[in-house]
């Protein structure tokens, strides 16, 4: 879940929140701290990349302006979009995907005319006020925040993650009255390579008995080397989110919709407002558009080097912790890495928190040695690798990491 704060343990001022970024850089004034987070997983190319310096460049050459209507440049980056995510039909810009997914909801509404919403334990949509719930061990609604309606607790209803038996009860029990299921296809809580059996399941059961399928792919659009989770799992939702990556450090969320729904919509001459004065703003998608093509045509070594950094780390950590009897793992799925407080073998968001209830005091201290040793790791936990980190830094990463745990657990 993303805070409104950065993470800091030591300081109150503003003068020491960060306030500038290079490479796999960030800085407190002029401390500088390797950074795990980039912008919670956009920046795959780093902070203030090339790509985005000259894009800045490019702009300001060409006069590229913000019109509040159709322009030129979003239709380029639908273009070439289209070459990641084939099976879809239409793209919807927006701003960010916290207003992707609360207008995939409103597509899914005006269609179906539900109000049940499935959504999985673990999931995290932003701050959609009919999503801002989490699961108690009972698998029933607990608000996230203040604020929301009686309706949206009313009608959110919970299925456990990699647990297709019970999954697939309650959705028997709710058929009838489903609005959508969405999914996080691999959850940020828990970034593992074990899900496609789940997910299959879920595209069957959409299925057969015609309910939407969403995936909400924000984290993993793009950085799933160069495409999707659906599309190595070889899955066909019938709506995505998509946003971060995309981006190449600009604000940016789309809606990916398939032919089904299209034609759902055109059927019932649905009338579905999407529009905001820059959803699909000129500067967003021409940056964008700069970066998704560099990234599209350097792929091979973008993704063998973030990806196989990852697996370095997940080996030396959890190889040390094994040894040294530390009650901790690293679990991964491609550049996506999250420590577990836990060596149980952890199949979902239930069960981590179960196994790491009693550790909160050791986890805050773990991180604080980290601050303390210029690593800036993520509030939620989430740790993503990015192209511009250098393997001096990446051993340095290890090596603390490995100190840290041993220290703590």
């Amino acid at each position: 879940m993303q805070k409104n704060y950065l993470f800091n343990y030591e300081y109150k001022n503003a003068k020491n929140f960060f306030e500038r970024g290079k490479k796999s850089y960030i800085y407190i004034d002029k401390k500088k701290f390797i950074d795990l987070g980039y912008c919670a997983g956009s920046l795959i190319l780093g902070h203030n990349s090339n790509v985005l310096k000259n894009s800045f460049k490019l702009l300001l050459k060409n006069d590229i302006s913000n019109f509040a209507t159709t322009n030129v440049h979003a239709v380029n980056l639908s273009k070439t979009i289209k070459k990641i995510l084939p099976h879809y039909s239409k793209f919807i810009f927006c701003n960010s995907g916290t207003e992707a997914v609360f207008k995939s909801l409103r597509i899914c509404k005006a269609i179906t005319n539900n109000k049940k919403i499935i959504s999985v334990v673990g999931n995290w949509h932003g701050s959609v006020e009919n999503t801002l719930y989490s699961a108690d061990k009972n698998l029933r609604p607990k608000k996230i925040s203040d604020g929301l309606s009686k309706s949206s607790k009313k009608n959110i209803v919970f299925i456990p993650y990699n647990n297709i038996k019970l999954s697939k009860k309650i959705l028997n029990h709710h058929k009838n009255k489903i609005q959508c299921i969405i999914v996080e296809p691999i959850q940020g809580c828990l970034p593992q390579e074990n899900a496609k059996k789940y997910l299959k399941f879920l595209e069957n059961f959409s299925k057969i008995n015609k309910s939407i399928l969403v995936f909400d792919e924000m984290i993993t659009g793009l950085r799933t080397d160069c495409k999707s989770v659906q599309s190595i799992y070889n899955i066909k939702p019938d709506i995505s989110t998509f946003g971060k990556c995309f981006g190449g450090g600009m604000p940016i969320g789309f809606i990916a919709l398939n032919k089904k729904i299209i034609t759902a919509i055109e059927k019932k001459n649905l009338k579905i407002f999407f529009g905001g004065t820059f959803s699909g703003n000129s500067v967003s998608m021409y940056v964008a558009n700069r970066n998704i093509k560099y990234i599209i045509k350097n792929k091979k070594k973008i993704f063998s080097k973030i990806n196989g950094f990852a697996k370095q780390f997940q080996k030396n950590i959890n190889g040390y912790c094994i040894s040294n009897s530390i009650n901790a793992r690293v679990v991964k799925f491609k550049s996506m890495v999250r420590v577990i407080f836990s060596k149980e073998k952890i199949h979902n968001r239930i069960q981590r928190d179960f196994w790491e209830k009693d550790k909160n005091e050791l986890i805050v201290k773990f991180k604080r040695y980290l601050f303390d040793k210029r690593i800036h790791y993520p509030d939620n936990g989430n740790i993503f690798f990015a192209y511009s980190l250098s393997k001096k830094d990446l051993e340095y990463l290890i090596k603390t990491f490995k100190m840290a745990l041993k220290s703590f657990f």
